[in-house]
């Protein structure tokens, strides 16, 4: 895999200063994201914004895909919200590939509380490999 530099990723990037820093470990073949839902993480006083679970989501996705050493890009993705994620909760975010033709990765994906097992939301994804120096013009 490419040496990419994600230290500035909104998502996962640890030097940025606006970013949400998320730790992303692996559990078995699966993305693992721990997330807790704090006050400016809402949209609705006290509910998580769905913006935020669908950026959870790409962030999941990407990192179950680069785990196996593919360099990809979102192309799609749709999300089924079942329950609201609350204030002071922590959620817990998985992402694991569902099935890989040519350079299309078709990847899913579920956030649930961590009290409990709660499903939050669930999402499919897909992503296409790249490779980065033709994709990113300087």
């Amino acid at each position: 895999m490419e040496n990419i530099n994600l230290d500035k990723c909104f998502g996962c990037g640890k030097d940025n200063p606006i970013g949400l820093k998320l730790d992303i470990t692996y559990v078995e073949n699966k993305s693992h994201i721990e997330f807790e839902v704090g006050p400016y993480h809402c949209g609705y006083p006290g509910l998580m914004h769905g913006g935020l679970i669908g950026m959870l989501f790409d962030e999941a996705m990407f990192y179950a895909i680069k785990k196996v050493g593919i360099v990809t890009v979102t192309v799609s993705m749709t999300v089924d919200y079942i329950s609201p994620g609350l204030e002071g909760h922590l959620l817990i975010c998985e992402s694991e590939i569902e099935k890989q033709e040519g350079r299309r990765i078709d990847v899913i994906a579920e956030i649930k509380d961590a009290d409990g097992g709660k499903l939050i939301a669930k999402a499919k994804g897909r992503f296409l490999e790249v490779d980065l120096n033709k994709v990113i013009s300087k």
